[in-house]
């Protein structure tokens, strides 16, 4: 199973790193060996470009962005939903507008897209674009699929990434455990069982190692099992709880302890859930009146048995 008041000198920099960011997403591609150097159709056929085009593209730009350099500070007066819509509709008539083999997107919109998407409503408008680049013969970068995973978590919308990697056909992400984390996390307890169940499935549809194989996708879907207390979801949790023990045990305590260089990291949060999760399986493992002793050692071993945080 498995986010000025500056002088007329520091201002031009300001303006500068702003419209270097915008070429980011939406200028030329001519570097072969940039991440994102693919065009939207095929080779770029050269000529001058439409006026039409040109005062898009110009209007994109005139937006302040959240920078890709992250030295350089995002604007105070920096409209979010604003430049939400803005990316928005590029990327849309872009990919809608097949006509135009001059133009192009960039990797990167994805991405911006995710992170500018405040509500579940705005990330599910970006995700309805995903089968419009794939008409493109346009491919994802490994990352964009764990963005975008790691968003539906933060925006409490697991079922949407459960729809989306669900429908691989359609929308062309591809699953990885890395993506997976996050979406088990936001499932596992606030939604049905059927839900994780569901997601862990996928793993051996993209060829993934097993849940079992894997010790937070193994802690999650065990702490569903238990939390949800039916008599199926016990006897899986049951089931399940032999392999968990022997996965734990070949896992070194000190390699999880949680640290203060890894605070604000994915594998922070990985960790701090892992930490959670095994709290959560001790005291179910105890009300089943089940041996829990090799738990309450490796937590003490790793100094989750000391975490108080929140899940």
């Amino acid at each position: 199973m498995r986010a000025l008041h500056a002088s007329p000198v520091a201002l031009k920099k300001k303006q500068d790193a702003r419209a270097l960011e915008a070429d980011d997403l939406f200028g030329d591609e001519d570097d072969d060996d940039s991440l994102f150097g693919d065009d939207l159709f095929g080779k770029v056929v050269q000529g001058k470009q439409p006026a039409a085009q040109a005062t898009r593209v110009d209007a994109v730009r005139s937006t302040d962005i959240p920078p890709h350099n992250l030295s350089v500070p995002a604007p105070r007066d920096y409209d979010r939903n604003a430049r939400f819509e803005e990316i928005y509709q590029f990327v849309n008539g872009v990919l809608a507008d097949k006509t135009e083999p001059s133009r192009q997107v960039r990797s990167a919109a994805w991405h911006h897209l995710f992170s500018l998407a405040s509500t579940p409503e705005q990330l599910e408008r970006v995700t309805e674009l995903l089968p419009k680049w794939r008409d493109a013969r346009r491919s994802f970068r490994p990352a964009t699929p764990v963005q975008f995973a790691r968003r539906c978590e933060e925006l409490h919308c697991p079922q949407l990434g459960l729809k989306v990697f669900g429908d691989h056909s359609k929308y062309g992400l591809d699953l990885s455990l890395e993506a997976a984390r996050p979406l088990l996390h936001s499932l596992h307890l606030k939604y049905p069982l059927q839900d994780t169940i569901t997601l862990t499935a996928l793993f051996s549809v993209y060829k993934l190692p097993p849940v079992s194989s894997d010790l937070v996708c193994s802690a999650l879907l065990l702490t569903a099992c238990f939390k949800h207390s039916s008599e199926e979801s016990l006897a899986v949790a049951r089931a399940l709880v032999p392999s968990f023990q022997q996965l734990l045990e070949k896992t070194q305590p000190a390699a999880l302890a949680l640290s203060t260089e890894d605070h604000g990291k994915p594998a922070d949060k990985e960790k701090r859930w892992l930490a959670w999760t095994l709290k959560k399986i001790e005291k179910a493992l105890q009300r089943q009146e089940l041996d829990f002793s090799w738990l309450r050692q490796w937590r003490v071993a790793s100094g989750y048995a000391g975490y108080t945080g929140l899940e």
